[in-house]
């Protein structure tokens, strides 16, 4: 049964009935997750790790997940919400609704006496525990809703739907037929979609949608909506005038006008405050004598300074005194001006401060508010938060100027600590990037240099050999023969190592040039390139055509080379061998692939597969170096791509990449 709003509220979070308690494994599919959700009818979970809260999940972020990757393949951990506003059973509803607010979300979690998550609240479950009088201050649906309604006709698809509620960040659409309301969208209906491993892209809007939406006049009161959403269990309206539709109303749009109109409420009502403070305290004189008000001012740790028409101080309190300066001085009936010329020298200051802002406060009958940072007697500075109400005779003329400050040093000097934090943090990474970079330099510089000074012994080693062979064979045994020819092979073999090494640091250090690029003409001279040097293979070579890339030409070749290279040489013992270079969409951006149907290799390697000088083979079954796909990667990552393989042995190998954007 749906919860009904009370005329006799809770007051803290504690005292809301039945929250939600649902725990779910951080290790999760996010399918299941959906699913969960659905059957224990809860709009959100606690993600646990080993007994530890590490986030929270609702119907809302998990739907969103879900759009952006496979439900089935991502972990509840890895998109659940890691810092959600937290809360207290202590906590008070308005307060409630103001983290809501400020964090932009629509749960807040529980914690116990221990600092231990207990459970969630969730946005309904607040809106159902405030009392009338928390809206009474707001005034009509009209005045509250989404001005906006943002609707689809009843031909258009979830695919459309999803499209607009995440490029407004909406929470539903409205499905018109005919100019009028036929039903609705939300992500709650999202939700049971996606849970049942639906393919929604293409389902029509009309077959999944929530058939005859309830609505509201704009005229209705946002208490009389609030408890019709709650009696139905939904969480939109739709707001008519004149029988046509003008907005939508949500529970997050009433949460952010309680908030928004609180704020201004509050500044009016301090002011509103202090006139009703001094009322109540003109009456308690009138009746127990000025000695009653004075303690009364005097319990106040704020700064309490009434003043006459014409600017006399009539009143003040001991922080009063202490801030300007006047302790055991005489100061009823003078003015700022006067009272400069007795007060302590080093605080004289502040009386004068505070009389400058004097006509502006009388010209503004909803009150003056200010910050002011004043000296204290030991030197340093305080921050006050001062707000003058003026209070006006029945004929309009002035009667008196009430002033109170509350000392928010703590809270300012807090700020600025925070923000000279903020820019020492960002320095240090400045430098600690700087410092990374240079290294990072130089030990490209180093590995080119080694790799280029190794040359010239490599060249000694292999000519002298190849010297010894040819003039001195008669003289040697046919095995010290065989051992000088497996020098030369080894010294071939890491000469090829090295002109690996210095295509990689080359690849390193050359500038990233994009420009638009034929990936399939440049494929296709690859595969040219590969059929003219070994014509005597009959490999079968499909290339989709008119491939086009925002990439660097130079760099890109290097990439299909080594890919389209690997495909040729591992399909070698293939009788029927055959590579495919093409493309397909993948989450909004395009996946290049290589595939063929060779040798393959073990997934379990995977991890090592672009780390170089790693191979899955011998060198006596096929030649070269492991170099290749460490440099491919390298460069798909300078791209702002990634790169991943999918293989088996026995099997083929496709390998999938992107370019980044």
């Amino acid at each position: 049964m749906p919860l009904h709003l009370q005329h006799a509220p809770s007051t803290t979070l504690g005292d809301i009935p039945s929250p939600i308690t649902l725990r779910l494994a951080a290790e999760m599919p996010l399918a299941a997750a959906l699913c969960a959700l659905l059957d224990h009818h809860a709009s959100g979970a606690i993600v646990m790790c080993e007994e530890r809260c590490v986030g929270i999940i609702t119907e809302r972020s998990a739907a969103r997940a879900c759009l952006e990757a496979d439900p089935a393949s991502l972990m509840l951990g890895e998109a659940c919400d890691a810092n959600p506003p937290v809360g207290h059973a202590s906590t008070d509803l308005r307060e409630a609704y103001r983290l809501l607010v400020r964090h932009g979300t629509r749960h807040i979690l529980l914690h116990d006496q221990a600092g231990e998550a207990s459970s969630l609240i969730s946005e309904s479950a607040l809106l159902s525990a405030l009392g009338m009088e928390h809206f009474a201050h707001l005034e009509t649906v009209g005045s509250v809703m989404s001005p906006r309604a943002h609707t689809l006709p009843a031909t258009a698809t979830v695919r459309q739907a999803i499209r607009q509620m995440r490029q407004h960040n909406i929470g539903c659409v409205v499905v018109e037929s005919g100019g009028d309301p036929v039903g609705v969208f939300t992500f709650h209906d999202l939700t049971g979609l996606l849970a049942r491993s639906v393919r929604i892209q293409d389902i029509p809007l009309a077959s999944v949608m929530t058939r005859n939406p309830l609505s509201v006049p704009t005229s209705a009161s946002v208490w009389s909506a609030a408890q019709a959403m709650q009696q139905a269990g939904i969480r939109h309206l739709l707001v008519t005038r004149d029988k046509r539709l003008v907005g939508v109303l949500s529970e997050h749009d009433i949460v952010t006008s309680l908030e928004g109109r609180y704020v201004t409420f509050l500044r009016e009502i301090i002011a509103e405050q202090e006139q009703e403070l001094i009322e109540q305290r003109v009456r308690f004189a009138q009746r127990e004598g000025e000695e009653r008000l004075r303690r009364i001012i005097e319990a106040s740790p704020d700064v309490i300074v009434v003043k006459d028409s014409a600017g006399n101080w009539m009143v003040t309190n001991g922080a009063g005194l202490t801030l300007f300066g006047l302790t055991g001085q005489d100061y009823v009936g003078q003015d700022e001006l006067t009272l400069s010329r007795i007060a302590a020298p080093a605080l004289a200051s502040n009386l004068l401060h505070c009389a400058a802002t004097n006509e502006r406060a009388w010209g503004a009958p909803e009150g003056y508010r200010y910050i002011e940072r004043l000296p204290r007697a030991d030197g340093s500075f305080s921050y006050l938060d001062f707000i003058k109400k003026p209070v006006f005779n029945r004929d309009g003329s002035r009667q008196m100027l009430v002033v109170v400050g509350r000392d928010i040093t703590d809270r300012i000097l807090a700020e600025e600590a925070v923000q000279a934090l903020n820019t020492s943090l960002e320095e240090r990474v400045a430098r600690r990037t700087d410092e990374l970079s240079a290294t990072l330099a130089e030990l490209e510089s180093f590995s080119y240099s080694v790799s280029h000074d190794l040359r010239t012994p490599l060249r000694a080693i292999e000519g002298f050999s190849s010297l010894v062979m040819d003039e001195h064979a008669d003289e040697l045994s046919s095995e010290a023969l065989g051992h000088l020819g497996r020098v030369r092979e080894a010294a071939q073999r890491m000469a090829s190592l090295i002109d690996d090494l210095l295509d990689l640091s080359r690849h390193i250090r050359k500038p990233l040039l994009r420009r638009n690029t034929d990936l399939s003409a440049t494929a296709l001279s690859i595969a040219q390139d590969m059929q003219h040097a070994d014509p005597e293979r009959q490999v079968h070579i499909d290339i989709d055509s008119d491939m086009h890339a925002e990439c660097d030409p130079v760099l890109m070749r290097t990439v299909l080379e080594n890919l389209i290279g690997n495909a040729w040489k591992f399909t070698r013992p293939t009788s029927d061998a055959t590579i495919h270079f093409g493309s397909r969409m993948d989450k909004d951006e395009t996946e290049y692939f290589v595939t063929d149907n060779g040798v393959g290799f073990n997934l379990a390697d995977a991890h090592k597969l672009f780390a170089p000088f790693q191979r899955f083979h011998t060198a006596a079954e096929f030649e070269g170096s492991g170099i290749g796909l460490a440099t491919v990667h390298r460069i798909v990552r300078r791209h702002g791509g990634h790169i991943r393989a999918r293989s088996a042995p026995g099997e083929g190998t496709t390998f999938f990449f992107t370019l980044g954007k």
